[in-house]
């Protein structure tokens, strides 16, 4: 299901990603629709799916990447599969308290004989490059690391996306919050360089 708050400028995904799952799928062309309300401004995108299809999934991260406003992107519940890839299309990518994110290696059915089968095998390496390649966009590990990761289906609470990169931060007290883009951003930090500047104050002044 896509939802659009105009006034609020957010808009809501929940639901399964790609047609043929459900009446209210989430497709590209819905959230290409709903961009149009928001001309160039800023948008909130919530997230809340277990995945869908990875091709659905793809074109709508690079729906929302081509957007001409910030683009936050929050995960209300959980960000699964190809719906962790749609998080990713935010510069702002938001946790909620008690959320999770899943990256797994592309899925697929097969039927016929040995040719068939090999042919799906390698339309799946294909596919699983393709994610590869974006979670390599944002993630701290690297590419080998990220496939093995895939492969082993991992899990993500809060604040092992956020140290992984998939998330740059989380909602707190429902107030959108940033990771500091580096240590000398947080309040500890700003704390130690007025203690400094104090240490360096008296130093000055004990040597007049």
């Amino acid at each position: 299901m896509i939802e659009v708050r105009a006034e609020t400028a957010e808009i809501l995904l929940s639901g399964i990603v790609g047609d043929g799952w459900d009446e209210n799928p989430i497709t590209q062309k819905g959230v290409a629709e709903s961009l149009k309300s928001f001309g160039s401004s800023p948008v909130t995108v919530h997230i809340n799916s277990p995945g869908g299809f990875a091709d659905e999934g793809i074109a709508i991260y690079n729906t929302l990447k081509k957007h001409s406003g910030e683009v936050t992107t929050i995960n209300d519940s959980l960000a699964a599969s190809a719906a962790s890839v749609i998080f990713l299309a935010g510069q702002n990518r938001l946790m909620a308290d008690g959320s999770r994110v899943m990256i797994h290696r592309a899925m697929s059915f097969a039927m016929g004989n040995q040719d068939d089968f090999a042919k799906a095998i390698a339309a799946l390496k294909a596919y699983d490059a393709s994610l590869v390649d974006i979670y390599n966009r944002h993630m701290v590990e690297d590419p080998a690391e990220i496939e093995r990761l895939m492969a082993a289906e991992t899990w993500y609470n809060v604040e092992e996306a956020i140290a992984s990169g998939l998330a740059t931060g989380r909602v707190e007290n429902g107030k959108k919050y940033k990771k500091p883009k580096n240590a000398f951003d947080s309040a500890a930090a700003l704390l130690a360089r007025q203690k400094m500047a104090q240490y360096a104050q008296h130093l000055t002044s004990n040597k007049r």
